[in-house]
């Protein structure tokens, strides 16, 4: 019997924060961000910690918690032994049903996901985010990967956990030197080189379009 790994899920809350770079933000409508975890290979909650603080600091918001629940049969995607990261959007979209339209969902795991892409139909890829939409999701599978050691890794995971958010927040791919934006092209190397935070331009873009409350 295949045991289905569980997705994870916090609940995410835009707000201003004093975070150094925000002490003068506009203050911003509130998000809620899901983000679940896994059963079988229990996703640590210092890792969880850590995303939940790498986005309040790096995109001012707070960060709430929703139970746990598994990935969906139905994304799993059997001859590559993997999950379909756009059937798990589909998934974690209605987790915000009823909400405004500034909630916003992350899920992540530790199983490994893929989608359509660069002429493949089936692409492993880092993370998946609605560009402008309701919903992202990452994978730790590929983040782990030659990581020396558990800092490293946990930087990987948190700057992929901004740069998917960031995509729901309305932020393209963008060729700013270092930006946690900058698209990943399949390569661990491009998060590596990343410092982990918005370049001026995609800062500029997320505080122009935050709304006021």
């Amino acid at each position: 019997m295949r045991f289905a790994p569980l997705l994870a899920a916090a609940v995410l809350v835009l707000a201003a924060i004093g975070a150094s770079h925000a002490q003068h933000a506009p203050r911003r409508a509130l998000v809620k961000l899901a983000v679940l975890t896994h059963p079988t290979h229990d996703f640590p909650a210092s890792l969880e910690h850590a995303i939940a603080e790498g986005l309040r600091d790096e995109l001012q918001v707070e960060v709430q918690t929703l139970p746990r629940r598994p990935l969906p049969e139905a994304a799993y995607y059997a001859p590559r032994r993997r999950y379909r990261a756009d059937v798990l959007l589909d998934r974690l979209r209605p987790l915000q049903a009823g909400e405004p339209e500034t909630t916003k969902v992350l899920g992540f795991t530790a199983a490994d996901i893929s989608t359509s892409a660069r002429g493949r139909f089936d692409w492993g890829v880092f993370g998946l985010g609605d560009l402008g939409g309701r919903a992202a999701v990452l994978s730790t599978f590929r983040l782990r990967r030659n990581a020396r050691d558990d800092a490293h890794f946990t930087f990987r995971v948190v700057t992929t956990a901004v740069h998917e958010v960031g995509h729901t927040l309305g932020l393209e791919h963008c060729t700013e030197p270092r930006c946690v934006m900058n698209d990943a092209h399949g390569s661990i190397a491009t998060v590596d080189g990343s410092d982990g935070h918005l370049g001026p331009v995609c800062r500029a873009r997320v505080d122009r379009s935050a709304p006021l409350r």
